[in-house]
């Protein structure tokens, strides 16, 4: 099968939309399946991989690191027309979607869509005041392009649920995200203390982890306000490690010295993704309080390290993570989520039952498993679009011949 990508966003850039894209198309690749992506331009990038078609791109603000494609290009036509794909597959409603849903009509095929993200909470980055107005146009939009799209799939339950209330009635599939559980699995020593060298981490200090974007709508304030409460108490072993970059850095390293918290939370910026998993494996537990997940990829990603999770109870950690079996969910309070956070790091053996079920619970969200559901979605709509098409063509030779008759 020929499987055409478009996508808003890919390497270098690091979130949970380029990992899962990234593990799926290596996983088709592995099962003899061709892909070809087409992606924004990344200034001073240059693609190792094949089959990879860069638009060129503009930065529209200064707020994150996110090139937007300029979807004209005659040389993409080519590019497609001569990989001649099955199927397209689009992972963002906006942008690069409309030339897909485009080329799409003109090659016959159908068009996947998958909705990654809560758009309408990423309003403030192109408004100045994130407004209800503004949520709702994003909401539209989204519905609208949704609508001519032949299925739809979206990371999660929570999600779906989200869609129906946007008011698309089209068939939407969920299909989690995956990676490489067998990738996180393995510890490097040598690794992990290299790292705790580098940020002088002491081997009585238990780590705490976050691992994502640091941006506003991730609620990474809340887990440090969390920490100088879980501080004021007296414990003091416990470092708070962000991994990731993003355009709220700054305000929260001004809450951190605010809070006198500087020696006990550090800031590592981005981190190549290779690198990551080492983080995971010296932490003692991860933590994200963020509410407008839809699946939330850094959770598995822990999870198949051994890592037990503290999450706020909200959509994507609550499609995932089971209280009290691979870590906890609490409501969205930062005294509620410093109370857990504090019996967690008191409680050694309560966390250790919780790595193995992390470990457990990693399993259901494998690439190969979970590519190969992907791949069964896709070979039915193409069965579907093809009795399709052969129908509409009969009532067209049925008119035809109608007409003709005298």
């Amino acid at each position: 099968m020929k499987i055409a990508f478009f996508t808003n966003c890919y390497k270098p850039l690091i979130n949970g939309v380029v990992t899962s894209i990234s593990a799926l198309r290596e996983a088709f690749e592995e099962k003899g399946h061709n892909t070809y992506i087409f992606a924004p331009k990344v200034e001073d990038y240059v693609d190792k991989e094949e089959n990879i078609f860069r638009y060129k791109s503009v930065n529209l603000t200064k707020k994150v690191k996110y090139p937007l494609a300029i979807p004209l290009s005659f040389k993409a036509k080519k590019v497609i027309k001569e990989f001649n794909p099955d199927i397209i597959h689009i992972h963002h409603p906006f942008l690069l979607s409309s030339i897909a849903m485009m080329y799409g009509r003109q090659l016959g095929i159908p068009r996947i869509l998958t909705i990654h993200t809560q758009y309408e909470q990423y309003a403030y980055y192109i408004s100045p005041i994130p407004s209800k107005f503004t949520q709702e146009a994003i909401k539209i939009a989204v519905s609208s392009f949704a609508s001519k799209t032949d299925c739809i799939t979206t990371p999660s339950e929570s999600m779906k649920e989200l869609l129906r209330e946007y008011g698309i009635v089209n068939k939407i599939e969920v299909i989690p995200n995956a990676i490489k559980i067998d990738f996180f699995k393995e510890k490097d020593e040598a690794k992990c203390r290299e790292i705790k060298e580098k940020y002088h981490l002491n081997d009585d200090e238990k780590i705490i982890l976050f691992v994502g974007r640091i941006a506003a709508e991730k609620s990474i304030d809340k887990i440090i306000k969390a920490l100088k409460i879980v501080k004021e108490s007296g414990m003091g072993k416990i470092r708070l490690l962000i991994v990731g970059d993003g355009p709220d850095s700054e305000n929260l390293k001004n809450l951190v010295s605010s809070l006198k918290l500087d020696s006990d939370v550090i800031f590592t910026g981005a981190i190549d993704y290779q690198e990551i998993k080492h983080y995971y494996k010296l932490a003692y537990l991860f933590v994200i309080a963020s509410t407008t997940e839809t699946f939330g990829i850094v959770n598995i990603e822990a999870l198949a390290s051994g890592l037990p999770v503290l999450a706020v109870r909200a959509p994507g950690a609550v499609d995932i993570l089971t209280d009290g079996i691979d870590g906890r969910l609490t409501n969205n309070d930062v005294l509620e989520f410093a109370r857990v956070l504090a019996e967690l790091i008191q409680k050694p053996d309560l966390r250790d039952r919780y790595s193995k079920g992390a470990i457990k619970t990693s399993h259901r969200y494998s690439i190969d498993a979970i590519s190969e559901q992907m791949l069964n979605l896709y070979q039915e709509n193409i069965k579907s679009y093809k009795n399709y098409k052969k129908l509409n063509l009969e009532k067209k030779n049925k008119l035809k011949d109608f007409l003709s008759m005298e």
